[in-house]
C-alpha cells in the first residue's frame, strides 16, 4: 500500500509531552511528513497519544498531537491528527526540498519507466513536487483515504457534525449561510447581534424578551454556540409545555420512592445540562415554589432532587426568555423580585418584525433561497410580492414569515411567488362586510389574541374565554387556525 505522504530524513530538536501528568522529554525527529514523524530513541512508558513540539529549520515552532503507532528501543513512530492548514504548510516548506523525484516514487517505491512523470505509473499519486500548488492538490487527492482511516473510530454523531461542517463550507460558496441566528440589517437587530457576540463568551445569565415568533429560541442557541460551553449540552425547558405537577421532577429530578410511580432515580434537566446551558423558555409561567428552587440553583449552583435531603453541585449557565413584561409581573407579585434581578443581568430585547423595516424583505429572501435550495427548485418573489411583504404587519413575526414562505414554495406555480401564494392579499379599504362576516372576523381576531397571550396554551385560553377545551377545538377549526403555523 502506498504511503499517504512523502517522508524525508531530517534532524530536528523536539520535546514530547505525556498528557498524563504533562511529563516532558527531549528527543530528536529523524523522519518527517505532513501526517507523521519518527522520533529517535525510546520514550518511557509512552501513552496512546503524545503532544510533540519541534522547531523547524526556518525557526518556526509547531505543536502536533498524534497517536503512537509503533514503539521500540530505538524509535517511536507517531501518526498526527491532521494538522491545521497553516501548520501543514510550514511542515511542507521544511521538507519539500528534500523530496526528490528520480524515477522512484516516494509514495510506493515503484521505479517508473519514464522520467519526470506528473503521476506515478503504479500508485497514480501526483508527483510534480515543483508545482507551487502541490500540497493542496495532494491533500485533495488523498482526502477520502484520510477519512476512511478514521471512520471506524468516529461516532455517528461526530460523522453528522463533519458532514454539517462540509455542507456549511459548500453553502458559503453559493452565498447561503446555515447560521440562521443572524439574519437582518436593521439598526435594532444589528444592536442585538452585537450584544450576542459580546455576552456569549461570558458566564452571565441572560434574559431574552420579545413577542412570540421574534426568535428568542434562536438567540438563546446563538448565545450557547458562541460561548465557552458550546461543546456541552444545550437543554431547552418550555415552562408552559410541562404540567405544573411534573415540572419540578423534570427540572430537578427525583429519587427512587419519592412519589408513587418513582420506581428508580432520575436526573433532572439541570443535572443533564452539567457543563452546558439551560434555556428556560416562557420563564414567567414558572410557579412561585419553583422560582425559589431556581434561585438556589443560580446562587449556589446546587440542585436537590425530590425525595432527597442532599444537594448536588451543577455547573450550568442560565438563559431565560418570556413574551411578558417581567417587571410588571414582579410588581403584581407573580414573579419573585430576587429571581428577576438574578436572571436580568444582561437583558436582550428582540424587536417585532413590523419594526424592523427592510428586514422583512431580507429575511423573506433568505428563507426563500434556503428552502428552494432544500427542495431543489428555483423561485423568486414578484415586485408586488416584495411590496406586500414590506407593507404587511406580520403579527406572528419571523415564525409567521418562515411558515408562509415555506408554504408559498409548495403552492406557487412556475418560478414566480405571488402575494396570493404567501396569503398576503391586501383587502380593499372600501370593501364592506355583512354583520355576520364582521362578527366572525372579530371573533377570529380575539381568539388569536387570547392564544398569543397564553402562549398558545389551549387550557389557559379556554379558561380566559369561558369555554371548554372541546369548544376551543371547534372554534379553531371554524376559523382555520393552525397552532403549528401560529
Amino acid at each position: 500500500m502506498a504511503r499517504l505522504d512523502a517522508r524525508v530524513r531530517i534532524e530536528l530538536s523536539a520535546y514530547v509531552y505525556h498528557q498524563r501528568g504533562e511529563t516532558e522529554e527531549k528527543t530528536t525527529v529523524r523522519e518527517l511528513s505532513i501526517s507523521g514523524l519518527l522520533l529517535d530513541g525510546e520514550i518511557k512508558n509512552p501513552p496512546d497519544t503524545l503532544l510533540t513540539r519541534m522547531t523547524l529549520p526556518d525557526g518556526n515552532e509547531v505543536e502536533l498531537i498524534g497517536d503512537v503507532v509503533r514503539s521500540s528501543n530505538s524509535h517511536v513512530a507517531i501518526q498526527f491528527y491532521f494538522p491545521e492548514r497553516s501548520i501543514a504548510i510550514k511542515i511542507w516548506e521544511a521538507i519539500k526540498d528534500k523530496v526528490h523525484y528520480v524515477k522512484v516514487c516516494p509514495y510506493c517505491n515503484h521505479e517508473n519507466t519514464q522520467p519526470l512523470l506528473e503521476s506515478c505509473e503504479n500508485c497514480h499519486r501526483y508527483v510534480n513536487f515543483k508545482d507551487k500548488n502541490y500540497l493542496d492538490k495532494h491533500i485533495s487527492e488523498t482526502f477520502l483515504q484520510r477519512v476512511s482511516r478514521r471512520v471506524d473510530r468516529i461516532k455517528p454523531a461526530h460523522l453528522q457534525r463533519v458532514l454539517n461542517l462540509i455542507d456549511r463550507e459548500l453553502l458559503s460558496g453559493t452565498g447561503i449561510s446555515m447560521d440562521e441566528h443572524f439574519v437582518g440589517t436593521s439598526k435594532a437587530m444589528l444592536e442585538v447581534f452585537s450584544l450576542v457576540r459580546k455576552i456569549a463568551p461570558t458566564e452571565n445569565s441572560v434574559l431574552i424578551l420579545g413577542e412570540s415568533g421574534t426568535g428568542k429560541d434562536l438567540t438563546a442557541r446563538a448565545l450557547h454556540e458562541k460561548s465557552q460551553r458550546k461543546r456541552g449540552p444545550f437543554i431547552v425547558i418550555n415552562c408552559t409545555a410541562i404540567p405544573d405537577g411534573l415540572l419540578e421532577a423534570e427540572l430537578f429530578g427525583y429519587e427512587k420512592g419519592a412519589f408513587t410511580g418513582a420506581y428508580m432515580s432520575k436526573r433532572g434537566k439541570f443535572e443533564v445540562a452539567h457543563g452546558g446551558t439551560v434555556f428556560l423558555d416562557e420563564i414567567a409561567e414558572l410557579p412561585p415554589p419553583l422560582q425559589a428552587k431556581l434561585l438556589r440553583v443560580i446562587e449556589d449552583k446546587t440542585v436537590e432532587r425530590l425525595g432527597s435531603n442532599n444537594g448536588k453541585k451543577v455547573d450550568v449557565r442560565i438563559l431565560a426568555a418570556t413574551n411578558k413584561d417581567l417587571a410588571k409581573e414582579v410588581e403584581e407579585g407573580r414573579f419573585r423580585v430576587d429571581l428577576y434581578h438574578r436572571i436580568n443581568t444582561f437583558p436582550i430585547t428582540l424587536p417585532p418584525l413590523r419594526d424592523r423595516g427592510k428586514d422583512k424583505e431580507v429575511i423573506a429572501e433568505y428563507y426563500l433561497k434556503k428552502f428552494c435550495f432544500q427542495e431543489g427548485v428555483s423561485k423568486r418573489f414578484s415586485k408586488d410580492t416584495v411590496k406586500s411583504i414590506n407593507s404587511y404587519s406580520w403579527p406572528g413575526n419571523v415564525r409567521e414569515l418562515i411558515n408562509k414562505v415555506r408554504r408559498a414554495i409548495v403552492v406557487s406555480k412556475g418560478n414566480l411567488v405571488t402575494s396570493a401564494d404567501l396569503s398576503l392579499e391586501i383587502l380593499e379599504k372600501t370593501k364592506t362586510y355583512s354583520l355576520r362576516e364582521a362578527r366572525c372576523t372579530a371573533e377570529s381576531q380575539h381568539l388569536i389574541e387570547v392564544l398569543k397571550m397564553t402562549s398558545y396554551n389551549i387550557s389557559k385560553a379556554a379558561k380566559l374565554l369561558g369555554v371548554s377545551r372541546p369548544t376551543m377545538y371547534v372554534l379553531l377549526r371554524k376559523h382555520g387556525i393552525n397552532l403549528y403555523e401560529s
